[in-house]
């Protein structure tokens, strides 16, 4: 039983598109594995955001919809459905800054990690956003990660900027104490001049093995992904904890 968290870089660098490739890699060579995005957002964003004000009938889920969610069901064989796989789901793309933020209980979130772990062989955990970003009140994801003892896997979303990002953020898994167990290059600019060059830095300055590289690909939530990850054998066979 296990489970590993999935940070990226920033925002929108193929975090589901990792993690689906993950799932179908490992389901391959037969693992049962599920996807779990505890909080999933809207991407879109008008120039004056609306937030909820109403205390009224407001659940957990602002609609079933959520692509990452879809993506994340679609790409296991398990059985899962919408609210197994995510806990909550907000219209607004960042609830955590908000006033929504109230409606975040990590107990909720505990909960349905612990029953994945307990009913699947592994558990992938996609975050939202970067790494430090706020999840509750007073906590970010890395707090939480950092509680439940998750190894990481980093998304490095391949575009200009992303050697400043994707050192900067695998120092701040190291100062966290976490295993880093491996980072995935994902293809996001397709006129990135030098990509060959870029890879080759990252290889050197990661410590931390490269498990795969992911072209751009059109629509990669409806793609079969798993063959580009080359260097799974460290997702196989981890243990991890739960803390109580």
């Amino acid at each position: 039983m296990s489970s590993f968290f999935v940070a990226g870089t920033d925002t929108d660098v193929g975090k589901t598109t990792a993690c689906r490739a993950i799932i179908q890699a490992l389901q391959a060579k037969g693992v049962r594995i599920v996807g779990y995005k505890p909080i999933a957002c809207s991407c879109e964003e008008g120039i004056y955001p609306v937030e909820n004000q109403s205390n009224e009938s407001q659940t957990d889920y602002d609609a079933e919809n959520n692509s990452d969610v879809l993506a994340l069901m679609d790409a296991t064989n398990e059985p899962v459905s919408y609210q197994e796989v995510n806990s909550y789901t907000f219209a607004h793309p960042m609830p955590m800054l908000i006033c929504d933020k109230s409606r975040i209980k990590l107990s909720k979130i505990d909960q349905a990690l612990t029953t994945l772990v307990k009913k699947y062989q592994s558990v992938v955990v996609e975050g939202s956003f970067g790494l430090l970003t706020p999840m509750v009140e007073g906590k970010s994801f890395a707090d939480w990660v950092v509680e439940h003892k998750m190894p990481i896997v980093l998304v490095v979303g391949i575009k200009e900027g992303c050697i400043n990002h994707a050192l900067l953020t695998a120092q701040v898994i190291k100062q966290l104490g976490m295993p880093l167990l491996g980072w995935i290059a994902n293809r996001i600019n397709p006129c990135l001049g030098h990509y060959k060059e870029v890879i080759e830095i990252l290889e050197a300055q990661i410590d931390a093995p490269l498990l795969g590289k992911i072209p751009y690909i059109h629509k990669p939530e409806s793609q079969e992904l798993g063959h580009y990850l080359t260097n799974i054998d460290r997702l196989m066979y981890m243990q991890t904890e739960l803390v109580k």
